[in-house]
This record gives structure tokens, sequence and C-alpha cells, in this order.
């Protein structure tokens, strides 16, 4: 059985042509007496941007070769960083080939792995050990002089990669700058807290109810504004321009330890239907009287209404959705739960890209780093891979808060899954009613006889009962309808 020979070729610039390595290997090939049908040629461009040495072409198709045909009894190679740079890498190739009676043969510095009696020699082992030490130190001392370039960088605000918070965006140098429709909500709720009248949950709702963040849960949403209320970065250093000042900054945290573990509000002159309640001529909101017993509004003619007669209606109307709401909770778990297990996935597959990308990204800059590629090559392949990182961060941000959002859902079906009256606080029966009730409306068709509107937040339908009577209190279902479907 003739023998064959297989000839390694690597490039991994582009200053470099595989043509004239394989030449010069194959003049010595042929030296050796191996004909052209005794020559296996595998010649390798990508293994430059692979993400391990051992996903190469090159090596791959080598080992394949070596394994399909005991014919082949040597390798030759132009130098030894042709089959790697890495110190480990190196010694596996080196063995495998030994493993297998593999003859290696490398022709700057020449040098034969194997010796007469087919173990390897006292040259080959000096070589491997010297050549692999250097380059691994060499690659090292290279990466250190190039990360510090980009902590540099870094250190000056120029953005490597990642997706800018909540008020900058980046510029085409690669520097944030202050996005003005993002920033003006930054010092508005910044501004909005530190009065100390608004909580976070206040400002959440009165920027949704705005439309500002449509694609936002109100939970999320309150999560965030508490994050962005704690970066002290918004008051600007060098690396993000100033969006508030530092006093106001200082203000907000000042407010926050305030607030941090402050007892609950007293229940005196807390009313139950506060701020949801609206006459239907005036359109004006009904105020809760001193004296505690009933709602009003302030002006000539305006409307009254006991307490007495409209609480119970609210209340019991309240209680009877969110019972209702709650005994599909159990469903309602497992679909989020199931949602949750995609988003999950999702995120894991979006981590395993971002990491790749990383990977690629440091790949690019050890090419760079040994002037396998131009800077001017490097830094286009690394604008385009950080614009990848960057959609994929957001992407992988949004999920989060989405994540944050069932999470919130889900706690809140198994929080309130039980509602026991005669235990519940009047803040506690507020919080239901809030959950149910968008607004109530008032209308007087006739004198002791008000129609009362209850919109409901959950399924977007009004409800319409009658109430008559002077002392006493007949109340009557009259309608119910979708909002959507009469508009």
């Amino acid at each position: 059985m003739e023998k064959k020979a297989i000839i390694l070729s690597r490039v991994s610039s582009e200053h470099q042509t595989l043509e004239q390595q394989t030449e010069a290997v194959l003049k010595e090939v042929e030296k050796d007496g191996y004909s052209d049908d005794n020559i296996i040629i595998i010649e390798d461009k990508e293994s430059a941007i692979k993400l391990s040495e051992e996903e190469r072409n090159g090596l791959n198709k080598m080992k394949e070769y070596i394994e399909n045909d005991p014919s082949i009894n040597v390798v030759y190679i132009y130098e030894l960083s042709r089959l790697s740079r890495r110190q480990l890498v190196l010694y596996s190739i080196r063995d495998y080939l030994i493993e297998r009676h593999i003859q290696l043969i490398c022709i700057q510095p020449y040098m034969k792995l194997l010796d007469e009696n087919g173990k390897m020699s006292q040259s080959a082992s000096l070589m491997f050990s010297i050549f692999s030490s250097f380059s691994e130190s060499e690659m090292a001392l290279k990466k250190e002089r190039f990360m510090r370039g980009r902590y540099h960088n870094r250190k000056s605000g120029k953005i490597m990669s990642g997706f800018p918070p909540f008020g900058y965006s980046v510029n085409k140098e690669k520097y944030y700058i202050v996005n003005e429709e993002q920033s003006a909500i930054v010092k508005r709720f910044f501004s909005e807290y530190a009065k100390g009248n608004k909580s976070i949950a206040d400002i959440a709702k009165e920027l949704k109810e705005e439309g500002l963040f449509p694609k936002t849960s109100f939970f999320t949403l309150e999560h965030n504004i508490g994050q962005w209320l704690s970066r002290e970065f918004y008051c600007g250093n060098q690396t993000y321009p100033q969006i508030i000042s530092k006093s106001l900054f200082d203000r907000v945290q000042i407010e926050r330890k305030k607030r941090k573990g402050k007892p609950k509000r007293s229940h005196k002159n807390r009313f139950m239907l506060k701020g949801l309640l609206f006459d239907v001529t005036s359109k004006r909101p009904l105020c809760a009287m001193n004296s505690g017993d009933a709602y009003y509004i302030s002006h000539y003619g305006g409307m009254t209404i006991k307490r007495w007669r409209i609480d119970p209606i609210v209340w019991d109307f309240s209680k009877r959705m969110y019972r209702k709401f709650l005994m599909n909770k159990t469903i309602l778990q497992r679909k989020l739960q199931k949602e949750l297990v995609t988003i999950s996935k999702k995120r894991e597959t979006i981590s395993t890209e971002i990491q790749s990308i990383k990977d690629k990204m440091d790949k690019v800059e050890e090419r760079m780093i040994f002037g396998r590629l131009s800077d001017h090559k490097g830094n286009e392949l690394l604008e385009k891979l950080t614009d990848q990182l960057t959609e994929k961060e957001h992407r992988l941000f949004e999920l989060n808060n989405e994540a944050i959002g069932k999470q919130q859902q889900i706690s809140d079906a198994d929080i309130l899954s039980d509602i026991n009256e005669d235990a519940m606080s009047l803040d506690e029966k507020i919080e239901i009613i809030r959950k149910v009730v968008k607004k109530v409306t008032i209308e007087r068709p006739l004198r002791f006889t008000a129609h009362i509107s209850i919109y409901n937040r959950i399924n977007d339908t009004v409800t319409v009962y009658e109430v008559k009577g002077k002392n006493k209190t007949e109340i009557s279902l009259i309608n119910e309808y979708n909002r959507k479907e009469k508009q």
C-alpha cells in the first residue's frame, strides 16, 4: 500500500495567501518522494473567526482523512502556528498524531515530530515547549495591551457595547448622548418623587394613562422607575451626559429613606370611593364631606349622595367581580407559568447568542492584536457585532421586564386568592376596589332616584344600577354593556 501525505495550509489574514504557503510546503513533500496522486492538500481560510481552535475546518478535515485512510503516514505544515497558537490545543494535536503513529514535519523551522523508532524526538519536544510557551505569553501580553486600550476608551466615555439606559441614545462615534424625549420623562419622575406627594406607583400610573409606555406593564414600569431613581449616573459623569442635577438626585434619595419603613396611613378620613366618583351632568368629581357621611360637588345645585347608599353597592360589585376573577386563579397561574417557561427559553437562547457575539468580538480583537486583521477591517467587524449585541441585549432587557410582569401577576393572584371581608382593613378593600373599578358615574333622572354606572377595569364593561328610595334603598340592575362594542 502506497503511503500518502497531508499538506495542511492555513491563513488568517488577508495579507497572507494560501498559494504561497502550500507551494513552499509542496516542494518539501515532493523531495520526500510523494507523487501528486498521494498528496492531500487541505487549505483553510476560516479558522481565525471560529469560536474554538478545535472547530477549525482544516483540523477537522485532517482528522477525518487520517481516521478514514490508513495509508496516510505524514502531515506537513509550514510552521507550528499553522496548527494553533494555543498551548493546550497544540499539545492535543501533537498527542493525537503520536497515538496514531503519524509523522509531523514542519518546514520553518525544520522539525520532525517522530524519530526513527516512532517516538517523539528530543528536538521536537523542545521546539513544542519553547514555541507554545512563547506563543501563549505573546498572546497574553498583546491582549493585555489591547484591553488596556479598550479600558481607556471606556474611561473617556466611548461605548464598546451594550444597550443605553433609559434617557440616553448612542451616536455614530459610540458615545452616549441625551435622548430628549426620554430625558424629559426622567426629569419628570425625579421631580415628582422629590416633591413627596406621589408614590412610585402614582407616577407609573400617570405615565401609563398618558400612553407614554404602551408596551410596558404597570408592574414592570413601577419596578423600572424604582430602579431608575437610584441611578446616580443621571447626574452626569465621563460616560453619561447630565440629565438631572446632583441636588435633585440627593433630595430623591433622602425622600426614599424617609418613606422606607413609614407606617401605613391612618383610616381616619379615608373614603372608599374617593377619586372614583363623577357627576354625569357636570362631569365633575365628587368630594367627601368633612363629616364623612356623604360625597358631594361643591357648587350650587351640585350632586350629593350618602355614603351608605353607594359604598356598599360598589364594594359588593368589586368583591363579586374580583372573586369571579380569582376563581380562575389556577387556570390563570398555569397560563402565566407556561408563558414564563416560554420567556425563559427565549432568554436562554438570546443569552447564548449574546455570548456567541461576545466570543466573536474577542476573536476579532485577537486577530487585530496579532496583525492578522487590519484595524480598519477589524473596527468594521466590531461595529457590526456591537450593533448585533445591542439589539440582542435590548431584546433580553424586554424579556426580563416581561418576566417580572408575569411574576408579579402570579404573585397578585396568589396573595389575593382569598377575600375575607371580616378580616380586611379599609385600605385592603380600597385596593381591591381600585383593581376592579376604573370609575363610577352618578346621574339623577328623578327625585330620590339615582343611576350608578360602574366601569369595570377587568373586562371593560359598564354595569348600571338604579337606586330608589329616601330612607330605604331599592337596588336593581338595569343595564350592562361592553364599552368597546357600544362605541
